[in-house]
């Protein structure tokens, strides 16, 4: 009877070898491999774990890690203060609050590359309505250069551009966490005499770990993978101010053609990404109430 019970689990297994794990393995063994699609003369040539050695041994590798982890920390740490705020205040009935919460989700909609498209239009300093508004109030420097041709500023506006998309989506988490939370601890607070502050703090926070657990981690997760609005808003540029990493492994792959390298960074960056889901856990520490 118990042997029956794994039978039906075979379709989802088989699913996901398909669909996971063995293009994770395929992926890996890339990484060991020296292969260039510009010289098929070489062939595919089994070189360890040198390419490894030569992406971390790259100088510019570190920058452009260093520039994704000040997208990602950035990003995710403002948009959970916004969203949990946000949330919060969508927790409380009034007056055309679920017309508020529609319209907030809207960002969370789009797909990248649109968002990607507006937001170029809307910073075009020959006809975007935001370059005339900041002249007019005396925010010339923002726009001599364009900020997305200023090497200081483009990665900040990119930030910002991923908090108005991604918002809504951790809005959306919390407020569903806040929805379940139970009155009962509320209730004795009250009792108590704990002030609003307090019971935010010593409830409200604590009840809410898994929703914001699952919000930091998704939004961590796409945002060290980010790729579609820095290859429609700055393409890298200027320089290599909005040069991500994974945006770096598609210069690799399909200008470069160094698939073995491309894959590497591919995979640097899983692992980042496993760390820094492994650092979540540990430091919310759902389940871990003691």
């Amino acid at each position: 009877m118990l042997k029956e019970k794994y039978y039906y689990l075979l379709p989802g297994l088989i699913f996901l070898s398909l669909i996971f794990v063995i293009p994770l393995f395929y992926a890996l063994g890339i990484t060991l491999f020296k292969w260039n699609l510009l010289r098929p003369d070489l062939g595919i040539r089994f070189v360890g774990f040198e390419n490894y050695i030569k992406i971390l041994s790259n100088s510019f590798v570190w920058e452009t890690i260093g520039r994704t982890f000040y997208f990602v920390i950035a990003a995710v740490f403002t948009e959970l203060i916004i969203g949990v705020s946000v949330a919060l205040f969508l927790n409380r009935d009034f007056f055309g609050s679920r017309i508020v919460s529609s319209i907030l989700l809207i960002p969370f909609m789009m797909a990248p590359i649109v968002v990607g498209f507006a937001w170029r239009f809307l910073l075009n300093n020959d006809f975007g309505p935001l370059p005339a508004f900041f002249q007019k109030v005396g925010l010339d420097f923002l726009i001599s250069p364009p900020l997305l041709a200023n090497p200081n500023l483009a990665l900040p506006v990119l930030i910002i551009v991923d908090i108005w998309q991604f918002t809504p989506f951790v809005v959306l988490v919390v407020l569903a966490g806040l929805k379940s939370l139970p009155l009962e601890p509320y209730e004795a607070a009250l009792i108590d005499g704990a002030t609003p502050w307090q019971q935010f703090w010593k409830i409200t926070i604590p009840l809410l770990k898994p929703s914001l657990l699952v919000a930091t981690v998704i939004r961590t997760l796409t945002a060290l993978r980010i790729f579609d609005t820095v290859m429609i808003m700055t393409g890298g540029g200027p320089g290599s101010s909005t040069e991500v990493l994974s945006y770096f492994g598609y210069r690799l792959a399909f200008q470069s053609y160094e698939m073995g390298k491309a894959g590497t960074v591919g995979f640097i960056v899983m692992i980042f990404a496993l760390i820094f889901t492994l650092f979540y856990i540990k430091t919310i520490g759902v389940g871990n109430e003691d």
